[in-house]
């Protein structure tokens, strides 16, 4: 399980939020097994919290590109 959760941290934003909406298609339809639906409720949370790690690593970033612009310093790197 550990191996899986890594590969889907790996996974870009764009790859993970694409997979969210693809699930969200498939909780909506009216054939989704109750099993099914759970598996894929739980995949949706973790994906949404890589999207959200996501999303405040690029904040950070971002203000840390401002800040250093403003001031001349050296750019840190942020990712994970």
């Amino acid at each position: 399980m550990t191996v899986k959760k890594n590969k889907e941290k790996d996974r870009s934003f764009e790859d993970s939020f694409s997979r969210l909406e693809k699930i969200l298609e498939e909780l909506e339809s009216e054939d989704c097994a109750l099993e099914d639906t759970i598996k894929l409720y739980e995949e949706g949370l973790n994906l949404t919290k890589i999207c959200y790690d996501k999303l405040n690593n690029a904040e950070l970033r971002i203000k840390e590109i401002t800040k250093s612009a403003k001031s001349g310093a050296e750019i840190k790197d942020y990712t994970p």
